[in-house]
């Protein structure tokens, strides 16, 4: 019986779909070269930061060096902007309305972010869309010092709330943190899935499509005490 939900924040409830473009014309825009795509040595960076192991300044700077941005000035204008676009958050669709609904369905539901920004500033994100007082559970990587899919930042999510991982579902996009979840006992959901996530227990490919999976009806339809 899923009696809880967890979601990754992230390429699940929101997306940053103009932070790359933003970039590369800053970056081409002062004759420095665009960024690569993948780019394992910011990829590296990032995940140092959503472990708490650099602040989210410290990365920033990192990030510009690693691009090759050396003028003082430009190096502050590359922070500002990407200051600018980590808070640049569009909601996907259905996000509202489908949560709203599991809610009231009586789920419990989480969130389970790899993320450099505090949880006081994710849920203004949230505020902005109605659904900051929706959540029963939050674990933060840079908080916990612990990203997915280590299992403790599940659990850190599962037992403020007394909910076994086989009586919980994780909605997320990425492979790893699919087979972190799978590997607790977890019902795997992935949404936008990145290119080599294709293995789950069930695909949303609409966020309402959550409403009608059968793991939800499954629970929805077990007796109440």
């Amino acid at each position: 019986m899923i009696r809880a939900i967890l979601f990754d924040a992230g390429d699940i409830l929101y997306n940053k779909p103009g932070r790359k473009k933003s970039l590369d014309e800053f970056l081409m825009s002062r004759g420095y070269e665009a960024s690569s795509s993948p780019d394992p040595i910011a990829k590296a960076l990032r995940l140092s930061a959503h472990a708490g192991e650099i602040s989210e300044r410290s990365f920033f700077e990192k990030l510009m060096d690693h691009y090759g941005v050396t003028n003082p000035q430009h190096v502050e204008e590359g922070i500002q902007l990407l200051h600018r676009e980590q808070r640049n958050v569009v909601f996907f669709d259905g996000v509202a309305d489908t949560l709203f609904q599991l809610k009231s369905s009586g789920f419990k539901l989480g969130i389970v972010t790899n993320t450099y920004n505090s949880k006081e500033e994710k849920y203004r994100w949230f505020a902005s869309i109605g659904i900051d007082q929706l959540w029963d559970s939050y674990a933060n990587s840079c908080d916990l010092k612990v990203i997915k899919p280590d299992p403790q930042i599940y659990l850190a999510a599962l037992d403020p709330i007394n909910v076994l991982p086989t009586d919980a579902a994780f909605v997320g996009h990425a492979k790893t943190e699919i087979e972190g979840a799978k590997a607790l006992g977890m019902t795997t959901i992935r949404f936008n899935p990145d290119p080599n996530c294709v293995e789950s227990d069930f695909l949303a490919k609409k966020f309402s499509d959550l409403l009608n999976l059968s793991c939800i009806i499954e629970a929805n339809n077990e007796p109440k005490e």
